[in-house]
């Protein structure tokens, strides 16, 4: 059977070279006969092709490649065409026009697949077009810009938590500027109606037209907000596929010529997370030091229309740099609540700007790093423009401080400053009250919380002072910088 196969086919090739011989040259004919699409379908349409090409006019690769084009059309479609025999068609010219207008027949019927049907009675037809196809076809007669073929703005108004519809009214009718509305949803959900001249509906218009045809927009509605959760978490995929960098830098790190800088660039979407990578790095005079690296693991979760939430994680990497200190950020993490922006690019910068700004305000007082800036781990930047307090000496009411910790006492603020003097008590009717040295007036304790506060907030600033909680009070405790500053050795930046 494969021989005989053969045999047929060669014997088509013989019988057109002979019919054809006289209108072609030997090459071209040998070129056009061992083609292989025409070959494949055993030259029944080979004949039609050499009668309607013209060697004196046009026999190019091209042209007939494109003649080659419209046969295969013919073929797949075939049963759709009036005239079913290739022989019946006496030009190219006929047989392209044909095969164009079924074509286009049977794209209009694969774009009637592409649109979801929202809603339809025996005057209107609302649809939502899922391409720009179907948005050229259902918004025909319109100035919709989401009509024009090639500008993106299809894919611009229907991208994120966007949605697109367009209501159709089936009858003829007698306002053109509402014979079709085109509603939009924002990214917040918000919705937007435009009438077929692209104007935007005014409130008073957006009104009438839900309270003359409820059951049209509650079906609108409906669909919207079954595909808005959707949307958000394609948004949100959208967001952190989005690959960029941010940074967030504290110059003079500690009234150094060194600039500490935290460095993130992401992201990287897997399946249930993205992922980055975060750099920790010192601005020396001599050049750039790269002290510590992090990849950064981010969960992520739609909350609502404007909100989502992320939970942070950082795994750290091989100490391979000399330089090179741990900042322990992988026993850290960020569980925070990020705002959906107008773009997924600005979300996403959003988020590693957060990120890389949270890493800096966590390490900016870690002993290492300071220790590596300041040749010690002792040092403390007062808040000199709310509190004024430096701490440069072991005197006056911090060396009292001091001596109450140092001998062990165990009492809140108001008891250290009883103490020394500050406050006097007085027992009345079983309670504790409490006066100035200078008063005789006996108040509670409530009426003195705030005494010396200032001093209170620095020494625990300056890490002299802690404190631990026992039921309701709090009492005073050394700080993890107590005893450096008992010797001297805690510096004041």
């Amino acid at each position: 059977m494969k021989l005989m196969s053969i045999l047929i086919l060669e014997g088509r090739k013989e019988d057109l070279k002979k019919k054809y011989s006289d209108k072609f040259d030997e090459e071209t004919l040998n070129w056009i006969l061992n083609i292989s699409d025409l070959v494949d379908f055993n030259h029944k349409y080979t004949d039609f092709l050499l009668k309607v090409v013209d060697p004196e006019i046009d026999a190019s690769p091209e042209y007939i490649e494109n003649i080659i084009d419209y046969l295969k059309l013919f073929d797949k479609y075939q049963s759709q065409f009036p005239k079913k025999d290739i022989n019946q068609y006496v030009s190219f010219i006929e047989l392209e026009s044909v095969v164009n207008h079924v074509i286009k027949k049977h794209k209009e019927k694969e774009l009637e697949k592409k649109v979801n049907k929202i809603y339809e009675d025996n005057k209107f037809l609302v649809v939502k077009p899922e391409t720009e196809e179907a948005s050229c076809k259902y918004g025909s007669n319109t100035k919709w810009c989401v009509t024009s073929k090639g500008t993106g703005h299809f894919e611009r108004y229907t991208k994120g938590a966007q949605g697109l519809y367009f209501i159709i009214n089936k009858t003829n009718s007698t306002n053109k500027n509402y014979s079709k509305v085109a509603v939009h949803f924002d990214n917040a959900g918000k919705p937007h109606f435009w009438d077929s001249q692209d104007s935007l509906m005014n409130e008073r218009e957006s009104e009438i037209l839900k309270y003359a045809f409820p059951e049209l927009i509650e079906a609108i509605n409906q669909d919207y907000n079954k595909f808005k959760m959707g949307a958000l978490d394609r948004l949100l995929i959208e967001t952190f596929n989005q690959v960029g960098e941010n940074s967030s830098e504290k110059k003079n790190y500690l009234n150094s010529k060194n600039d500490l800088s935290v460095y993130f660039r992401g992201f990287r979407n897997t399946p249930n997370r993205a992922e980055g990578l975060l750099s920790i790095s010192l601005f020396t005079p001599e050049g750039n030091k790269l002290i510590d690296q992090y990849r950064v693991f981010i969960k992520y979760k739609s909350k609502n229309n404007e909100q989502f939430t992320a939970s942070v994680s950082f795994v750290g990497e091989e100490d391979y740099l000399e330089n090179f200190q741990d900042f322990e950020l992988d026993g850290w993490g960020i569980d925070t609540t990020y705002l959906i922006m107008r773009t997924p690019a600005e979300t996403a910068e959003g988020v590693r700007r957060h990120i890389s700004q949270r890493v800096l305000d966590h390490i900016q007082d870690n002993p290492k790093l300071m220790k590596m800036v300041a040749g010690t781990s002792n040092v403390w930047r007062p808040d000199r423009f709310n509190y004024g307090y430096t701490f440069g000496k072991n005197k006056g009411l911090i060396k009292k401080l001091v001596n109450y910790l140092e001998k062990g006492e165990i009492g809140t603020k108001l008891d250290f400053l009883e103490s020394i003097g500050k406050l006097k008590t007085k027992v009345i009717d079983g309670k504790k009250l409490y006066s100035h040295s200078y008063s005789d007036k006996f108040f509670p304790s409530s009426q003195f919380r705030g005494q010396f506060s200032s001093f209170f907030a620095s020494a625990k600033l300056a890490g002299i002072l802690g404190y631990r909680k026992i039921g309701k009070d709090y009492f005073l405790v050394k700080g993890p910088n107590f005893e450096a500053f008992k010797s001297g050795k805690l510096k004041a930046l």
